[in-house]
């Protein structure tokens, strides 16, 4: 009989970000595969609240410092772990004082697409670990010829039971609608999409019922007013063409079902897409800016376009077309839609390559 697999995962991040929900949707993959799963994060985190919300256990950290170097060698023996995945915070060089197994970096920042990849700078904090893993095929080429370990390249999963379609979503949209859902911050770029949309207003033929958008978030490095004021500026009206909602939503899984296209307008970032993702298996296409990662997004036809290297007029034309179409769309497409990025974006999918990834490690 086959020694039951662990996984202990390390993360040491601070705030609900990107990296955070891919650290939480590895342990959640996994333990669909049959593993055993431990969560350690920072105390009082968001991620430890919501490893416990989704019955990950695991002792948590007061900081990752050396002063926990005896706590993290007790869990071990403890927990006896087959694997440790790390997310490049502090927690990162803490593991090197682990012994007998083997250790899983991270790799998912803006910043490893974005800046000159040097040898002995990626190889400095990863001497002590056995492979590298990557959210995406892109990111994974960056790495090539950089590292010498082995580079291991997983889709992020999301919860298909938050994240999904439902009959009828759409039955009281009379307009076609767009969403961008994200925090305000100039990175997310919310202000260059309103620039094509404008040009989409002005193309829009005559009769048909007018687009509609609406932006949820709030505000990190853009205020409230500086959209509004851009959007003042383009000539679009507040509560006419479009509208500004600063709140967290309840049940996003939802509203993004009642999306005709989802809008991923990012100038950078992009690297893990986990708004794409969620669009798409709420059942939504995507018209995504391109950057990062997202072209891995539109694995399949129905998925969506991209408009990297357009400008705003053509950009606009090609909305326009995909706008209108997914406005027509009958219920089943849709459902369609998001049963075939089950396949591709769901938690079981992403425990199956993570399974496959790690294979020759164990």
């Amino acid at each position: 009989m086959s020694k039951p697999k662990a996984a202990w995962i390390l993360c040491s991040n601070r705030w609900n970000s990107a990296i955070t929900e891919y650290a939480l949707s590895t342990g959640r993959s996994l333990r669909l595969q049959g593993w055993t799963v431990f969560y350690s994060a920072l105390s009082q985190s968001p991620g430890e609240a919501r490893a416990r919300s989704y019955d990950l256990p695991g002792d948590s950290f007061a900081s990752f410092g050396l002063g926990e170097v005896l706590k993290l060698k007790r869990l071990q023996q403890k927990i006896l772990p087959s694997v440790v995945f790390l997310f490049g915070g502090p927690e990162t060089f803490l593991a090197r004082f682990l012994r007998g197994v083997p250790c899983v970096r991270f790799r998912g920042q803006d910043k490893d697409m974005s800046e000159t990849l040097s040898g002995w700078k990626n190889q400095l904090n990863m001497n002590h670990c056995e492979a590298v893993l990557v959210p995406s095929k892109v990111l994974a080429q960056c790495f090539e010829g950089i590292l010498t370990k082995p580079v291991l390249s997983v889709t992020l999963g999301v919860d298909e039971k938050k994240f999904f379609y439902a009959a009828d979503a759409l039955l009281s949209s009379t307009r076609p609608t767009l969403r961008i859902i994200g925090r305000l911050d100039p990175i997310k770029g919310h202000q260059s999409f309103l620039e094509i949309y404008q040009n989409l207003l002005k193309q829009w033929p005559a009769g048909r019922p007018k687009p509609w958008l609406e932006i949820i978030g709030q505000p990190a490095n853009i205020s409230e007013q500086q959209l509004r004021d851009t959007a003042k500026l383009l000539g679009l009206i507040e509560g006419e063409d479009w509208q500004l909602r600063n709140e967290r939503i309840a049940d996003l899984g939802k509203v993004m079902a009642a999306t005709h296209i989802g809008v991923i307008s990012s100038l950078g970032s992009e690297v893990i897409c986990r708004v794409a993702e969620e669009f798409l298996l709420s059942g939504a296409p995507i018209f995504a800016s391109g950057v990062g990662s997202l072209q891995e997004c539109l694995i399949h036809e129905s998925f969506g376009v991209s408009y990297l290297g357009l400008n705003r007029n053509e950009a606009a034309s090609l909305l326009l077309y995909q706008l209108w179409n997914a406005f027509e769309e009958k219920d089943q497409d849709r459902q369609q839609r998001a049963l075939e990025s089950r396949k591709h974006f769901s938690l079981e999918s992403m425990g199956r390559a993570l399974e496959k990834s790690l294979k020759d490690l164990l």
